[in-house]
This record gives structure tokens, sequence and C-alpha cells, in this order.
């Protein structure tokens, strides 16, 4: 039983999304990802079903499974898709950000995330998954440092600390505020991301007055 469960989690694993070679394919992906973004803001990850996003999408079951094999597989795509979005906003902050200082860059890069969850509920959501691939988090991780340093480089008067190490630290804040985003006690997570906040302008100060 155990050798045919541990099979079958191996084919799950090896099966692939279809990419469309077609524009009305293209389509039917894009609706079928905001079904999905949707019913995963709703419900959650774990308790979202296939079933239902086909029916959020308008769709048949059998088209859903066509493009997405799996839960996960579908997850994942929206997750790519809504981290590339942020991505963009913080690269679009480096060509915005010359003239800021250091705890306005930390605010602004706090901004650009606010701006993403707000346009896109469902990250927090997909950000929990237990089911995340190791390599491509540990990439998107790295991608996402590597533009909150570019935006702290950009800092007047610049930042004397360790670039490398307060990057990890915006992004270990960031990290928690997506984490509270997810919880149901909006009044409370908004306290809890306002301190985070103020913590890191305070520690961006240091930073830039330091030596």
């Amino acid at each position: 039983m155990e050798n045919m469960r541990e099979s079958s989690q191996k084919s799950s694993e090896e099966l692939k999304t279809r990419t469309p070679k077609r524009q009305r394919g293209h389509d039917r992906v894009v609706i079928l990802l905001e079904a999905a973004a949707k019913v995963f803001a709703r419900k959650g990850y774990d308790a979202a079903t296939m079933t239902e996003i086909a029916a959020e999408a308008h769709s048949s079951i059998g088209s859903l499974y066509q493009f997405f094999p799996t839960k996960p597989l579908l997850a994942e795509a929206l997750h790519i898709d809504r981290l590339d979005r942020l991505k963009a906003g913080l690269r679009d902050l480096v060509e915005r950000s010359a003239s800021l200082s250091a705890a306005d860059s930390g605010e602004a890069i706090f901004d650009a995330l606010a701006a993403v969850i707000e346009e896109y509920p469902e990250l927090p959501v997909l950000a929990g998954r237990r089911d995340i691939p190791k390599e491509r988090k540990a990439r998107s991780r790295a991608e996402l440092k590597e533009l909150i340093a570019n935006v702290l480089r950009q800092a007047r008067p610049p930042i004397s600390d360790d670039i490398a190490l307060m990057s990890g630290i915006v992004l270990e804040l960031l990290r928690i505020a997506v984490v509270v985003a997810s919880e149901p006690d909006a009044a409370e997570d908004r306290r809890v991301v306002g301190e985070l906040r103020l913590m890191l302008r305070k520690r961006l100060e240091e930073a830039a007055t330091a030596g």
C-alpha cells in the first residue's frame, strides 16, 4: 500500500503544466489562473478543490486538468506569476528610489509589497503552501533579495552597513508581513505590519548614520 502511494506521488510530481501554443489556449490559461486566485483567496489553498476552480472559470474539469494536471502545479504557476509582479514593482522602484533616504526606501519596499497583496490577495495563501518546490523557492528568494539590495544601494546618504545583510533583514520582515496578511484579524494585522515598518525604519536610519 505504501509503495502504491509513493508511486502515485511520484507520478503526480512528474506531471507538467501544458504550455498553450495558440492565443486561445493562452486566454484559457489566464481565465483558469484568475479563477484559481479567487478560490484560493476565498477558501485557502488546502480547502480549495479543482472542481471549484473549474466552476469558477466556467470551464470543464477536463479543460482545467488539460493545462494543470494537479492543484500544486496550478498553484505554483499562479504563485510564480504573482511573484513576477512583485519583482516588477521592485525593479520599477529601483528606477525611482535614487533620491530616497534609506528609511524611505524601506517604506517604499513595504508599499510595493502592500500594493501587490491588495491587488492579489491570494499571494499570502500561495506563499503559505507546504508543497512549494525548494529549488524554485530558493531561487525566488535570491532574486527578491538582490532586487531589495538594488533599491537600498540607491539610498542617500548611502547605507554604510553590509547591504547583503540589510537586504536579508528587509526580506525577512516582508516574509513576516506576508504571513500576517494571511491571518483573519485584519485590524490586528495592520498593527503588526505597522510595527514591522517602524522597526525597519529605525534599523535603516541606524544603517545610514553608522560610521
